[in-house]
């Protein structure tokens, strides 16, 4: 796996957590289980934020109601129960066009305060429409003709958005990201705080919003429904097509989570709604170093709960940090949510009972995964609970064989039939989709895995400049580079950082917004003596040196962004 974790603020170190997915049924040298640490501001930050009232009470009830079951449209013929749980992906852009829209909009009546639920889906319904024609007419302002005729028809499309269930789950998951993410948080501490070992102070944010949108690529949101019994066992979160593809833990820079069933615990009886004993949620503030102890669902120390009990609480929220353990018990709340650094290992204690009452009710808890620019891409393509994500997995056990049925090859030639850990060659070769589906996957993994190979060389040519910059006044020059990183038996050898150097140089015409991770670098380290200056890269290329490939003695210059480029000729 071959991903630029370092330029993202990550490093990849062994970790066994214990856990071995089922796609690793055995473990080579080359297998061995490994972590991301992130070496970022959310270091140190092992407190937990608490909000409470953190949605519109009916947008909570609607993500309740998409995901148990329940009616959430306002077309009653529509069948919005789908599966559960469910998982999408929210980009960032996704989040922020919503803000903007909100600031755009003219129109008075997209504000409602009425309390009634019914009223609230069909103000609801006409938002997201509405949302939905803004977004379509920005992304197409340059459609040419042909395009625009595409765009009508598209639009109309929009009006039914609201009646389609994946649709419905994304776009509340959008909204939900935006007011959370990017309204709450930033500019609230949360109703409580709780910090271990820490000198955050009661009132500090946990995020400032510029330093959260220049991390973050999205946001994986998923959710589920409990019920009485059922619990979530001890665990951190990450990326989980990840850890299936190539047992590499990669967790959320932040984790949260929003409560969304109209349930409360004893402490909170006095509000409305019915009451529910347990499903409190438990997070460790020790975080990587706790659950290298424990393990996945306590599987090295033999508790699945990773060390936590039940504790009886007097706070008037019910909220109980316990020093000795690091263990804050955070009782269940409808619509509130939490927040932590991302690593911290946590649970769902069992539901032991919810009060009786006529119509089946539910614990729902809606979660949200923040993931970097590294990994983001990759995550939103299958994130974990979505339909993408079951297909993928699907696969991969359809590609696996049952150890119990190798003997029914009625070849009896298993080790001669039998593909590396998958199934029989013969069936493979009968099933012509799944042929091709393998085909295409395999080569879909290694056009991925160039164009991270690409832009983790791009990374390492770029810091090898920059500490150039610093130390010596005499520029580099394109042979020094490829004698440096070209590689005699893999990639990338000589020829591949010669074409590759050439590549970023020929993609600088003076304008950032061609190439702009290919010909500018931000040297946020301050590298080159400038913390935070954009540099780019400018070949010192003679008059006469025209067409081909650059030439080995070119000489390389960094020039900062902001100043003229120098009189010099651009390779093509």
């Amino acid at each position: 796996m071959i991903v630029a974790f370092e330029s993202h603020g990550g490093r990849l170190e062994p970790f066994d957590d214990g856990h071995i997915p089922e796609t690793f049924g055995c473990i080579s040298e080359e297998d061995v289980p490994r972590i991301v640490r992130y070496d970022s501001s959310t270091a140190n930050k092992t407190d937990v934020h608490i909000y409470d009232g953190v949605l519109d009470s009916n947008h909570a009830c609607m993500l309740y109601n998409v995901t148990s079951g329940g009616r959430a449209t306002l077309d009653a013929q529509a069948d919005v129960r789908g599966e559960s749980p469910w998982g999408t992906y929210v980009t960032i852009k996704e989040a922020m066009d919503w803000i903007e829209w909100k600031k755009v909009t003219s129109d008075c009546s997209m504000e409602c305060n009425n309390n009634c639920y019914e009223a609230y889906l069909m103000h609801w319904k006409q938002k997201i429409t509405n949302f939905c024609k803004w977004r379509q007419q920005n992304e197409k302002k340059t459609a040419t003709d042909e395009k625009k005729e595409e765009q009508t028809t598209t639009s109309s499309s929009s009006e039914a958005i609201a009646v389609d269930i994946d649709s419905i789950r994304h776009l509340l998951a959008v909204e939900a990201v935006a007011q959370f993410f990017l309204e709450t948080i930033p500019n609230q501490s949360g109703t409580i705080t709780v910090a271990s070992n820490s000198n955050v102070s009661p009132t500090e944010q946990l995020y400032q919003l510029p330093q959260f949108l220049q991390q973050t690529h999205g946001v994986a949101v998923w959710a589920l429904s409990s019920q009485p019994g059922h619990s979530v066992l001890y665990h951190i979160d990450y990326a989980e097509l990840l850890r299936y593809e190539y047992n590499v833990t990669v967790p959320p820079l932040w984790a949260g989570t929003i409560q969304c069933s109209a349930l409360w615990n004893e402490q909170a009886q006095a509000n409305k709604g019915r009451f529910m004993k347990g499903g409190e949620f438990c997070v460790n503030t020790r975080g990587l170093d706790h659950y290298a102890e424990h393990g996945y669902k306590g599987t090295l120390s033999g508790d699945v709960s990773g060390g936590w009990k039940r504790i009886d609480v007097t706070s008037i929220y019910g909220v109980h940090l316990d020093e000795a353990t690091e263990w804050v018990t955070i009782p269940y709340a409808f619509n509130r949510g939490i927040v932590h650094r991302g690593d911290l290992p946590h649970l769902s204690a069992p539901v032991e009972h919810i009060e009786e009452c006529s119509s089946q009710v539910s614990r729902v808890i809606v979660g949200f995964n923040v993931f970097g620019h590294d990994v983001g891409e990759l995550v939103s393509k299958a994130p974990e609970h979505s339909r993408a994500f079951r297909r993928k997995v699907k696969l991969y056990r359809a590609t696996m064989t049952n150890g119990n049925n190798a003997s029914k090859d009625p070849t009896k030639d298993n080790q001669s039939n039998l593909s590396k850990g998958g199934m029989y060659i013969s069936q493979i070769r009968k099933n012509k989709a799944l042929t091709k589906l393998l085909v295409l996957a395999k080569r879909e993994k290694v056009k991925e895995e160039l164009r991270r190979n690409q832009e983790q060389l791009s990374y390492r040519i770029w810091q090898r400049l920059l500490q150039h910059q610093r130390l010596d006044s005499k520029p580099l020059t394109v042979s020094d580079i490829v004698e440096e990183f070209g590689r005699a038996d893999a990639w990338p050898n000589l020829n591949d950082v010669h074409v590759h150097l050439h590549h970023v140089i020929s993609s600088v015409k003076g304008r950032e917004d061609l190439h702009p991770t290919r010909c500018f670098h931000d040297d946020t380290k301050g590298i080159a003596g400038v913390s935070g200056a954009r540099y780019m890269l400018v070949p010192v290329l003679d008059e006469h040196e025209r067409g081909g490939m650059i030439p080995l003695s070119t000489q390389l210059v960094l020039v900062l962004s902001n100043q003229e480029l120098p009189t010099l000729k651009i390779a093509r």
